[in-house]
């Protein structure tokens, strides 16, 4: 490049796993070729995967959080902005405080959003476990729960995390079986999918522990309402279930700010080839994590991995002009299936989870519980 030409500037959009994986990977690789900004709205990195065990235990969530400052590259800039439009033919983002960026190249990994609005009686009577505040309420309500119907399950799909509204009901199983309230405590699980999970290996381990701890499974129950004063929610297939506590992940949407259908659907999730991450109507622009409509699941995993490809096909496009890198799918959930034990789900787009994953174990429990630690130590970096 010569020394008189402008770099070209990369934009990041969303400070998350998958977006500081590419700002720390590009940060270090293309120094001397790019200028890169990460835009985020938020100043700190949060680990949402211990939510599960803020239901459970007396602990704050304060280490959870990290400054976004201390876990990126200095080689990047930081803007603290709120994403309220994208122009992806004029190649400019535009922010909530009225400013705007341009981009060459542009990288999209804000995730999803929560549409409490779209299942009617959903706020305020529903709880769920993907935020600290209701975390934090869902923890109150279980410490005071005296029995009945518990309630569990998924409004609508997809929805990031998968695998975290299964974990939670088991979680639950063992929480009350610890109170010694098992005899009191009857728990339902509502399934938009016709089994308890979309992997069929995965679903029939998790439907034989149902079935042994005497867990209710719905199959096939796409929310439709929730009835306070009948302390019902009730499905499009017409079936009815009777709650005291309801445990409900709430549906999932896309960027509001792409308005443009060539680069994301009408439900707000990027179109990106499945394997180059790039998107279909836009050569300069990739998305990774929540925010693709890829047929993967959404979770931090899946974020970690693409975001590794994506930055390799961002520097060698800058390079060379053209593609090397490909993404297969790859996802790896570690699942609690108790207070104490877990198993792990290590799957592509062709490949199904390993049979070893199988077998609920501590070390395994030990892992996910810990996790913690190297997700801002290594994950965070990209050098793993």
């Amino acid at each position: 490049m010569n020394s008189n030409q402008k770099k070209p500037h990369i934009v990041i959009l969303g400070g998350g796993t998958g977006g500081v994986v590419v700002a720390n990977l590009l940060g270090r690789k293309a120094k001397k070729l790019v200028d890169i900004t990460l835009v985020s709205k938020n100043e700190n990195v949060f680990y949402e995967p211990d939510l599960i065990y803020r239901l459970f235990d007396k602990k704050d969530l304060k280490k959870q959080y990290r400054p976004l400052r201390k876990v990126v590259n200095k080689n990047v800039s930081i803007l603290m902005e709120e994403v309220v439009h994208l122009d992806p033919q004029n190649h400019v983002v535009q922010f909530k405080s009225g400013n705007e960026i341009c981009y060459d190249w542009l990288v999209i990994a804000t995730g999803a959003r929560y549409d409490y609005e779209s299942v009617t009686g959903y706020a305020g009577e529903a709880h769920h476990f993907y935020n600290e505040e209701a975390t934090l309420k869902l923890r109150d309500a279980l410490e005071s729960f005296e029995g009945g119907n518990i309630v569990t399950g998924v409004a609508d799909l997809p929805y990031k995390c998968p695998i975290a509204p299964i974990e939670v009901t088991f979680m639950l199983y063992h929480y009350f079986k610890r109170r010694k309230m098992l005899e009191q405590v009857n728990i339902h699980y509502l399934s938009p999918l016709g089994g308890a999970f979309s992997i069929d290996q995965a679903s029939e381990k998790f439907e034989k522990q149902f079935e042994k701890k005497g867990i209710e499974l719905h199959e096939f129950f796409n929310t439709e309402e929730i009835i306070p004063e009948k302390k019902a929610v009730t499905s499009l297939e017409g079936e009815e279930v009777n709650y005291d506590l309801l445990i409900l992940v709430p549906p999932h949407l896309g960027a509001t700010y792409i308005d443009d259908r060539k680069l994301a659907n009408e439900q707000g999730w990027v179109i990106v080839d499945k394997e180059r991450l790039q998107s279909i109507a836009y050569p300069n622009i990739f998305a990774v994590g929540d925010t693709t409509e890829l047929p993967i699941s959404k979770a931090g995993s899946t974020a970690h991995y693409q975001a590794k490809v994506a930055s390799k096909n961002i520097l060698r496009l800058i390079k060379e002009g053209r593609l090397n890198a490909k993404y297969n799918g790859h996802a790896q959930c570690f699942v609690m299936m108790g207070l104490t034990s877990a198993m792990v789900l290590d799957f592509t787009y062709t490949r199904p989870p390993l049979r070893l994953g199988y077998i609920p174990n501590r070390l395994f429990y030990y892992i996910k519980k810990y996790f913690s630690r190297f997700y801002f130590r290594g994950i965070l970096s990209g050098r793993v």
